[in-house]
């Protein structure tokens, strides 16, 4: 009968032949094997974004009984600007509800106001600052929300007390339809002062034309009255912001002004560095006895050590300083 030998693998055979050879053999050294590589630390998850508290009590914008009168300047289409007619947006408070009603007319919109998010700063005690509220707009008296988002600024952290910024966004891409307004609380003819004179300042707000979309417009303008002489000048200083800090675009000094002493009302153009493209301005008193006024405005623009240029259009709120 044939016997089987299981064999042996080679490096068995090896040690068992060096075993055979005697206690003075030198022993073959084992190879450890690899460390096993931890797996990396796991980074912590990242804090939950902060949420912000909600709207503060209280009206979202000027009080009223009457409504309010208003300027405005609109960019259709996300780049072609426009100077609407003033009171083309109409902006109406109700003291029962608390409510306010809008009309765009620029986009046919009509429906309240429907507050949803305030924008400023706030830590874990609540809102430190409001600047500003975002409401929608509702259709008619139902819950059912147009596609518009309404801006007014905060009431209660604004220098003016009779007149007001406010700003839309009809959506779409780069802003199918925005625009920008002014409104407040008309001075009646029998409270414009008719003797001594008095200077205005104040902030301006707009859009500048773009390819693709439209840049925002800021700055400040200054108002000098005669009211007994019926005289009006002044200057604008537009800063556009082609980028974070914005860029001042120069002194635009009135000229050509038309105000008559007694007058709720004045007009006029500017004097651009840079270009002598037509523009102009009209505005009105609001509050008594003229405290503040508001206008609207279009202007051509050259920016700064460039060959670009454009068209700027804007509206502006100024409060009387003496």
């Amino acid at each position: 009968m044939t016997k089987h030998r299981i064999g042996l693998p080679t490096a068995s055979l090896l040690a068992l032949a060096l075993a055979a050879c005697g206690g003075d053999s030198t022993p073959l050294a084992s190879i450890p094997a690899p460390p096993i590589a931890s797996p990396p630390p796991t980074s912590p998850p990242p804090p939950p974004a902060p949420v912000p508290p909600p709207i503060p009590a209280g009206p979202i914008g000027l009080q009223s009984d009457q409504p309010f009168a208003s300027v405005s300047v609109l960019s259709d289409a996300g780049t072609i600007l426009q100077l609407p007619e003033p009171d083309a947006v109409q902006i109406r408070y109700s003291a029962n509800d608390g409510l306010y009603t809008v009309r765009l007319g620029s986009m046919s919109a009509e429906g309240k106001l429907a507050p949803f998010a305030a924008n400023g700063s706030f830590n874990s005690q609540g809102w430190i600052s409001v600047s500003s509220t975002a409401s929608q707009l509702l259709i008619g008296n139902g819950p059912d929300r147009q596609g518009v988002v309404v801006t007014l600024a905060w009431p209660a952290s604004s220098r003016f007390t009779y007149t007001s910024f406010g700003s839309w966004d009809g959506g779409c891409p780069m802003g199918c339809n925005l625009g920008a307004f002014a409104y407040g609380i008309p001075t009646i003819a029998s409270q414009v002062p008719v003797s001594g004179s008095a200077d205005f300042d104040g902030e301006v707000r707009g859009y500048t034309d773009r390819s693709g979309g439209v840049l925002d417009v800021g700055g400040d303008v200054r108002l000098s009255f005669d009211f007994g002489a019926g005289t009006l000048s002044g200057v604008m200083r537009p800063v556009a912001y082609f980028d974070w800090d914005g860029t001042s675009l120069g002194d635009y000094v009135f000229r050509d002004t038309v105000y008559a002493r007694g007058s709720t009302k004045f007009s006029g153009a500017f004097t651009v560095p840079g270009s002598t493209a037509p523009s102009s301005f009209q505005g009105s008193f609001t509050g008594p006895n003229a405290a503040e006024l508001m206008a609207q405005w279009q202007a051509p623009y050259v920016r700064p050590g460039t060959t670009q240029s454009g068209q700027m259009v804007g509206v502006w709120i100024a409060k009387r300083r003496n």
